[in-house]
């Protein structure tokens, strides 16, 4: 009687989970954002240049999705104390995502850009608020500075008429490329090994 070898077995399943796992990642629909600067990840008064003290920020809820199918982006960010941060040091005036910086990633994040979009806050208030925009419609070129990290976050206040508080959009590492490799090496093994 001949019996296969349980490690040739096991060559089709790796192999057919592997050629899943790309096919997957090539229809991903959703990408995780974080917002990012020089002062660290969120939005920071140290992330716009000339600010070093003010209020805090960051993902809510969901945080910063990108939906690459229907190109939309949908934004849960808060600041102050009434999402968890720190309160800003006057009222809020205006808040807009801008870009595109000329850079990716505003050339370690000290670019500046032009307006894109104003985002309708929740509140003006010192104490915070959240965004509270529909998810925005990307164009092609838009969806391509979005995913180099050109675009970044900025509220503006009283005090800090330039922005007080700004955190760029960079794109989350997809946690499937790790999966990726183990899957890869565990072929390789599998192909080293005879019975």
């Amino acid at each position: 009687m001949n019996q296969m070898n349980p490690m040739n077995q096991m060559k089709p399943i790796l192999l057919t989970l592997a050629a899943a796992m790309v096919a997957g990642l090539s229809h991903a629909a959703v990408i995780q954002f974080d917002l990012t600067g020089t002062a660290g990840a969120g939005l920071l008064p140290g992330n716009t240049p000339s600010v070093q003290s003010g209020g805090t920020g960051g993902e809510v809820g969901l945080g910063i999705t990108y939906d690459n199918i229907t190109m939309l982006l949908t934004i849960d960010v808060g600041w102050g104390s009434s999402q968890g941060f720190a309160d800003l040091t006057s009222l809020a005036t205006n808040s807009h995502i801008h870009g595109p910086t000329a850079d990716p990633n505003g050339n370690g994040f000290t670019q500046t850009a032009g307006v894109v979009s104003t985002l309708t806050r929740s509140s003006n208030a010192v104490t915070g608020g959240v965004f509270t925009n529909s998810p925005i419609l990307l164009t092609g070129p838009q969806e391509t500075a979005l995913m180099e990290g050109r675009y970044y976050i900025n509220v503006h206040t009283a005090n800090n008429g330039g922005g007080e508080l700004r955190g760029f959009l960079t794109p989350v590492p997809e946690p499937t490329a790790p999966l990726l490799g183990m899957v890869a090496f565990a072929a390789a093994t599998l192909r080293r090994r005879r019975y």
